[in-house]
């Protein structure tokens, strides 16, 4: 696929005009002089990459700014100086990196000396959670002129300490397929809002050596999962009320995105929640043979802790299931 860039006669034109104020005498030359549609939106939206001179990727004023080509080489000349120990992990770390258009679709391997104030939160049949603290925070921005990544602790809001979840799955020394499927598929729905928290990274126990996704913390977020763990099903919300608990969660961020980005994120929630009405229609739901439930929230004093949640229960498939079914 053929990629269009600016050349360099464009480029000496309009690289001293601010994209966020271009009056309209600028604003038709740019009209004139970028014919592709696409480049001209990215222009117009992302401002010109002070390395490049390419429209960056992604521009949220001086919080974060990417250009895809740039970062994808800086990241590239770091690929010698870390390794998973695994050879999928490296690929699967290296391929976000290289295609990474934002900030939010980069992943890094993480040395696990990296954390501290290690928590345990809750364990069940496919993995343990812990809370920590990231000494680093995440990935921002590439410093140009001292040649670093910056990186921030703020995560719907700013934190001194960045506590972070490590969610590690059982038995994953010899990594499969399914754990990297599980990273994607999280990391792609998560980029359409923040109602998903968001995926760092991998890291290792050095213990166990399973490996562990590095994940946002959100303690609200935690909250809600134990009220859908209860052990009584009375006491869990329905599905209206998850609804209205996510909206208050959501509400609550500190964030500012376009018009554009809004729209999609609505779009994705609608369909999530057609689905969830048709599924989820009553906190009674009849499943055979499952074991009496362990009340997670009677086991532990600490609102940080889930307790133990039973491991004999199968996995379900709900895209498997006929809601119209009784």
């Amino acid at each position: 696929m053929e990629e269009f860039v600016l050349t360099d006669d464009i480029i000496e034109q309009i690289k001293d005009f601010d994209h966020e104020g271009l009056i309209e005498e600028q604003s038709l030359l740019i009209d004139k002089l970028i014919l592709n549609e696409e480049l001209k939106k990215r222009y117009k939206k992302n401002g010109l990459c002070k390395e490049c001179k390419q429209p960056n990727t992604y521009y949220q004023g001086d919080y974060s700014i990417w250009c895809m080509s740039c970062n994808a080489k800086n990241f590239q000349q770091n690929f010698k100086n870390w390794t998973s120990g695994n050879h999928e992990v490296d690929k699967f770390i290296q391929k976000t990196q290289l295609k990474a258009k934002n900030l939010s679709e980069v992943l890094e391997w993480i040395e696990y000396d990296r954390f501290e104030n290690i928590e345990y939160l809750t364990k069940g049949g496919f993995g343990t959670i812990y809370k920590a603290i990231w000494k680093d925070g995440r990935i921002k921005s590439w410093d140009f002129e001292n040649n670093k990544w910056t990186r921030s602790k703020y995560y719907c809001r700013e934190y001194e300490d960045f506590p972070v979840v490590l969610k590690c799955l059982h038995n994953s020394q010899d990594i499969s397929s399914d754990f990297l499927r599980i990273i994607e598929t999280h990391m792609f729905v998560s980029n359409y809002g923040d109602r998903i928290t968001k995926c760092y990274g991998i890291t290792k126990d050095p213990e166990s050596r399973n490996f562990m996704i590095v994940m946002g913390y959100a303690k609200d977020v935690l909250n809600i999962i134990k009220q859908c763990w209860d052990a009584d099903p009375l006491k869990r919300p329905k599905a209206n009320e998850l609804e209205d608990l996510f909206d208050k969660l959501y509400d609550e961020l500190d964030y500012d995105f376009d018009e554009e980005y809004i729209n999609e994120i609505y779009k994705q929630v609608e369909e999530a929640e057609k689905l969830m009405k048709t599924v989820y229609t009553s906190r009674l739901l009849d499943f055979k043979n499952l074991p009496e439930p362990i009340n997670a929230i009677d086991n532990k004093d600490d609102d940080n802790s889930f307790g133990e949640y039973s491991e004999s229960i199968e996995a379900i498939d709900f895209t498997k299931l006929d809601p119209r079914s009784s």
